[in-house]
């Protein structure tokens, strides 16, 4: 096996976290058009970059990967001013409960 790097980039230059979501299939299109054209202009807004989405073929998980310039203390900061802010729960007002679980964290891109 080839060994790969351990990074691809000092990781005080770019904090990248997984998000990974159970869905409700028979609401998850609606989530898909929700978050890639409402929640990812916000977040790109506030300096995040969405690097990949990945939903899986019965429409029950969605994984993607979003990354921001700075130490993970720093993305972590952003995160919480994301998450507290106004246009944030504007953005969430009255949407269905697409997502049942989550799983969060941080993770290095190793190739």
């Amino acid at each position: 096996m080839t060994d790969l790097p351990q990074t691809t980039a000092p990781a005080a230059q770019r904090t990248t976290w997984m998000r990974r979501y159970t869905l409700d299939p028979a609401l998850a299109d609606g989530f898909v058009e929700f978050l890639t054209k409402q929640v990812i202009p916000a977040r790109e807004g506030r300096g995040f970059t969405v690097e990949s989405i990945w939903l899986d073929e019965d429409k029950s998980q969605l994984t993607w990967f979003v990354s921001r310039a700075g130490t993970a203390e720093e993305f972590a900061a952003a995160e919480r001013e994301w998450e507290e802010s106004q246009e944030r729960a504007e953005i969430f007002a009255g949407t269905p409960k697409y997502v049942t679980a989550k799983d969060l964290r941080e993770v290095t891109q190793l190739r």
